[in-house]
């Protein structure tokens, strides 16, 4: 007999979004030196219900074809005036130029579905983990 939780209760990568709570940015650092392994950086974030940040951050590679993501971080409490100093901090410390870094602002929608809705038109979520 199994004991293993499904995957998605293990899954370190993953955000979970409580009640009340919403995404709030996502960001995506690309260097060009990663770009053939389409490499990235990402930090993504959601607004608790006391108006603090969580933030998860990881690497992201593609290596024969599948999707790889590596040195998780996970922050459970940090303000948004923090949060823009990590991400300055990083941007420095990675030489990341204007083209090589994206914000996604998600902020600006009032309700998680619409925010689902608005990162499955950009192709940015992976609907399988979507409730």
């Amino acid at each position: 007999m199994s004991t293993e939780q499904p995957h998605t209760e293990h899954d370190p990568y993953l955000m979970k979004i409580a009640k009340g709570e919403r995404l709030y940015k996502f960001y995506y650092f690309r260097p060009q030196a990663g770009r053939s392994h389409h490499f990235e950086y990402r930090i993504l974030t959601k607004e608790k219900t006391n108006g603090m940040l969580e933030m998860v951050s990881y690497n992201f590679k593609v290596v024969n074809s599948v999707p790889e993501k590596s040195s998780v971080m996970r922050v459970p409490e940090v303000s948004k005036h923090q949060i823009d100093d990590i991400v300055e901090n990083v941007r420095k410390k990675t030489n990341t130029g204007p083209d090589e870094f994206e914000e996604l602002n998600l902020s600006e929608f009032s309700t998680i579905e619409e925010q689902i809705e608005f990162l499955k038109q950009q192709d940015r979520v992976d609907t399988m983990y979507v409730m």
